[in-house]
């Protein structure tokens, strides 16, 4: 696990200790303890601040990075920042190295991916303890794929070789199963992205847990399976990271778990739930969902034929994309405004639409467009739906004897 690596990396201004920390007897471990059940989040908050005045846990970088940890996964931003600006101060050597992987950490959960990356880069190739490397590999592949450079992210997996294999320790590979995963998805390389959380869900990783892919492992693995087509699975994944958000009550959680359960089930009836996730994750600063759950909104308020509502929610995460650094999700929302645009002509088709519509006609199936197009298939239902209502029929038998020239 994170730590294990070098436990006699400590705080510059701390004095030797035993060569392990005191684990559960320690309020680090303790704190630790109570995110791996995932019930108890203000006594974990407890723990983690009693560590920083704990003169065992100070000795020890492993329990520094156990109270952080549970203070990121927590949603305590703020105290985590205090935290990292005394660690920041008082460390030196390895122990410095880590302290900058959680400081990356910080910065990516508050919404900064720019930050983030540029942080993570420079421990990639700076860092001079071969573990922390190994560390912030799957960190910035994780940054990268969050703002949308799934080529970069890719690049990254293959020159450090763990594109082909899930490779690392028993402590590291959940990180890498999972930091591959986000890459997998990103590119729409969904069955991979599926594979990947499966075999990470099993592994024990509550100190790699402020990593946000290893956060949120089961609601990735959800997305992956739904965009695969495993909608049984998805919604069974979607609905054990709300039981497991809404146990543990941090307001950042709830609402990416909400937020999940909503693009998995996709239809009308979720719409409320994403409503309730924007309000928490808004609430949380949680910006990097809050981005993709806004893009969201906006897709469902033109599926409902709300235009006014789509281009405010459009217009905001459009807003948001740019702030996080998510050059993808920017452009993404560029061509919904302009789709939106050229929506507003009665009857007419966006570019996307006509190209699903031309492929439906021919013959494909959904499943079958998805993959030619590089799309998830509820996007190509989305979609779908908009060229019947705007075409007036109901079936794809209609659309194939209908006229040869789409609108």
């Amino acid at each position: 696990m994170v730590g294990v690596g070098d436990n006699r990396a400590v705080p510059a201004t701390a004095r030797p200790g035993p060569p392990e920390p005191h684990d559960g007897r320690c309020p680090a471990g303790e704190a630790l303890a109570l995110l791996e059940r995932g019930t108890d989040r203000a006594t974990a908050v407890q723990c983690a601040d009693l560590a920083f005045d704990d003169e065992a846990c100070l000795r020890h970088v492993r329990c520094l990075w156990r109270a952080v940890t549970v203070l990121l996964c927590a949603g305590e931003l703020v105290a985590a920042d205090a935290r990292l600006r005394r660690l920041e101060t008082t460390c030196a050597g390895p122990a410095a190295e880590l302290v900058a992987l959680l400081r990356a950490q910080h910065t990516r959960l508050a919404g900064d991916l720019g930050g983030a990356r540029a942080a993570l880069a420079a421990s990639v190739s700076s860092a001079k303890t071969p573990f922390v490397r190994r560390l912030a590999v799957p960190f910035l592949v994780d940054a990268l794929a969050a703002a949308g450079a799934g080529e970069a992210a890719d690049a990254l997996l293959a020159a450090h070789r763990f594109a082909g294999r899930p490779g690392g320790t028993r402590g590291t590979r959940p990180l890498l199963l999972a930091a591959r995963g986000s890459a997998h998805l990103v590119a729409g390389r969904f069955p991979e992205a599926a594979r990947d959380y499966a075999d990470c869900l099993p592994l024990p990783a509550a100190e790699l847990s402020a990593h946000f892919a290893v956060l949120h492992r089961r609601g990735l693995a959800a997305l992956a399976a739904a965009s695969a087509g495993d909608a049984e699975r998805a919604a069974a994944l979607a609905a054990q990271e709300h039981e497991a958000a809404l146990a543990w009550g941090s307001p950042a959680y709830v609402g990416w778990a909400l937020y999940v359960r909503a693009v998995v089930d996709g239809s009308e009836a979720t719409t409320a739930l994403l409503d309730d996730a924007i309000d928490l994750l808004e609430l949380a600063r949680s910006r990097v969902v809050l981005a993709a759950a806004g893009y969201e909104r906006g897709r469902r308020s033109v599926a409902a034929g709300d235009h006014a509502a789509a281009k405010r929610e459009f217009d905001r995460a459009g807003e948001w994309a740019r702030q996080i650094g998510n050059g993808r999700l920017t452009a993404n929302v560029r061509a919904a405004l302009a789709e939106l645009a050229h929506a507003a002509e009665p009857g007419a088709l966006t570019a996307q639409e006509a190209k699903i519509a031309e492929l439906a006609r021919a013959g494909y199936a959904n499943k079958q467009i998805a993959e030619k197009l590089y799309l998830a298939v509820r996007t190509v239902e989305f979609h779908l739906s908009n060229v019947y209502r705007k075409l007036g029929i109901s079936s794809r038998r209609e659309l194939r004897d209908g006229p040869a020239r789409l609108p």
